[in-house]
């Protein structure tokens, strides 16, 4: 019986929590879109958000990655997360689906992101950085990137 209350307790603690960390990343995505909107027009369409600045459009997509974490570009669809636990390879192939522009926000990321621009070499990604048809700004550097004119 106690090992019935006690996964119950963990079963509403753990759904308390994703609760949270859900209300918690759309306060983000909101916070973000108000930024963007300040500065061009938002629109939505087939569940994507696009923005439009100066004739030019963008797709705005969302990627968190924990503050203390760091990024890099390994290539176009394989991006590497640098963990205290080791390192996670991701294949972006559906993320980064398309031609079109892309603005990738993301968020709560601290450190500087890196991409290799050969099998050698590995550069910081500045905020006028435009590489694989796209732009990956942190969330905390947005709306100095919108004001100083990136786009």
């Amino acid at each position: 019986m106690p090992e019935l209350i006690i996964g119950a307790v963990l079963v509403i603690a753990i759904s308390v929590l994703f609760i949270l960390n859900n209300k918690q990343t759309q306060k983000t995505k909101e916070d973000a879109i108000n930024i963007l909107k300040s500065y061009g027009t938002i629109t939505s369409k087939d569940g994507k958000i696009w923005f439009e600045k100066n004739q030019e459009t963008y797709e705005i997509l969302f990627y968190k990655i924990q503050k203390h974490h760091e990024l890099t570009i390994n290539s176009k669809y394989i991006w590497e997360i640098h963990k205290s636990s080791g390192n996670l390879l991701i294949n972006q192939n559906g993320f980064l689906v398309g031609d079109h522009k892309k603005l990738v926000i993301i968020y709560p990321l601290e450190s500087k992101i890196k991409r290799f621009i050969n099998e050698n070499e590995m550069v910081f990604i500045d905020e006028s950085d435009e590489f694989y048809n796209m732009r990956l700004i942190r969330l905390t550097e947005l709306d100095n990137f919108l004001k100083e004119g990136h786009l």
